[in-house]
């Protein structure tokens, strides 16, 4: 349980990093990025399913 955990948040921020590299790519300088609200709950729910995996539950 605790694999899937940690690859599920994995994915997850793979897939932030992705929006925010072609984000940044695109947005002119100095502005902010269209979809910054939707990057940081990816990078917030993937950093908490790969914390939960160290919880002695899951051991």
């Amino acid at each position: 349980m605790a694999v899937v955990l940690v690859l599920s948040g994995f994915a997850l921020l793979i897939v932030a990093l992705v929006l925010f590299v072609r984000g940044r790519r695109d947005a002119p300088q100095g502005t902010p990025l269209p979809n910054g609200r939707g990057i940081a709950l990816l990078t917030l729910a993937g950093l908490v399913l790969a914390l939960a995996s160290q919880l002695p539950f899951f051991r």
